[in-house]
Order: C-alpha cells, then structure tokens, then sequence
C-alpha cells in the first residue's frame, strides 16, 4: 500500500482490516473501542461519532492496533473531512443554502392544520360570536287589545331559541313565528338566544293586557 496516496477513511480502514484479516469485533476489543463507533467509521456515517477529540483518539487506537503509522491514518480522516466540507464531492451549497428536503408526512399535517384554522377562522364568528335577536314588538312594553297575540322574527339559524324557556323552532332562515295566550294584567315575554360555544342574547318584551268590561244594557 502506497502511504502517501490519500484515501477515504473508511475504504483505508475496511481494507487495513480486510489485510489483517480484523472484524469489528476483533478491533473493537483490541481498541475498547465501542462496536457502533467502529462501524460508524466504516460506514461513513459521521453523524453517530461523537466529538472530534474522541474520533482522534479512537484512531490512535486503531493504527497501534493495525500497526499502521498512526500520522497517515489521521491524515486520511482529514482530507475525508475537507472533501466532504469543500472538495470535489462539494455538499456545501446543499447542506447550508440549498432549501432542504421536508419530511411529507410533517407537510401533510401542516396543510391539515391551515385548513382547519383556516374553518374555525372562518366559522369563529357562529361558534364563538354573541347572537341576535329581532322581535316583531319593538315597544319594551305595550297595550295589547286581543287576549291571542301572535310575535315574530328572526335569528340565525345555527342559534337555539327559547320563549319563556319554552323552544321555538325556526326554518331554514331563522325565521319564527308563535302564538301567545295573554293573561289578564302584565305579561313577561323573555326571548333568549343560545350559541354553541359561544354566548345567548336575552330581550324582555312585556304585554299588558286587560279583560274587555262587558256593560249591562239599560232598561228605559
């Protein structure tokens, strides 16, 4: 072997070890070297070595354990490491500019979660909001002259309403409409709109309402 022809060091490793006829487990014992470091040097894969102190030491370690000049096999782990930072198989622009590959599963979930805040955004107002109520009695308190009287208007039609904490069904537009029984003397009319998750809006109307006096006829 020529030792002063650069080379990889996990290629020079695996064939100093191939020529020796060295495992890893041979080297790991004969270094005390941990076996998934040792494989993470042959396998190129850096990223599961620890600090670079600790790398220079384990490959001390190994070159007196393969007799090998321990200055060649630090060497080759330096120019590894320039070629992979700056030499022909350049990954620079890749690793810091380039925009990196996303996990699809990660984009998956962050598209499902804009369209989801996305709705609540957009239904934040029905969930959330206060609801309103329009009565066909704008007066807070009037004379009815009929003992049935007959109230409408509308809400939306995502709200409950009750009348006197009886519901009060709506159509499909919010429209209502219910006739009312009146009793003799004043009567409390208390409209309340309920909203999912959000708040109810009350509106008292009251009804006053006196029994007609039916007069005796006068006999000449």
């Amino acid at each position: 072997m020529n030792n002063k022809e650069p080379r990889h060091i996990s290629e020079l490793l695996k064939e100093l070890m191939q020529e020796r006829n060295v495992t890893i487990e041979k080297l790991s014992l004969g270094t005390s070297i941990p076996h998934r470091f040792i494989a993470a040097l042959l396998e190129a894969d850096f990223k599961r070595l620890p600090a670079k102190p600790y790398i220079r030491g384990y490959l001390l370690r190994i070159a007196s354990s393969l007799n090998v000049d321990p200055a060649f096999i630090l060497k080759s782990y330096k120019d590894t490491m320039e070629i992979r930072s700056s030499g022909k198989k350049d990954r620079l622009p890749v690793n810091r500019f380039a925009i990196q590959k996303i996990n699809k599963n990660f984009i998956i979930v962050f598209l499902i979660l804009i369209v989801i805040a996305g709705f609540l955004a957009f239904r934040m107002k029905d969930i959330l909001g206060t609801p309103t109520i329009e009565v066909s009695l704008p007066e807070n308190t009037f004379i009815a002259q009929e003992r049935s009287i007959k109230v409408s208007g509308r809400i939306n039609p995502k709200d409950r309403l009750t009348l006197n904490q009886e519901i009060v069904y709506t159509d499909d537009a919010g429209k209502f409409e219910k006739e009312i029984n009146l009793s003799p003397g004043l009567n409390t009319l208390e409209f309340d709109a309920k909203r999912f998750l959000g708040r109810e809006t009350k509106i008292i109307r009251q009804v006053f309402y006196e029994e007609p006096v039916n007069k005796e006829p006068l006999i000449n």
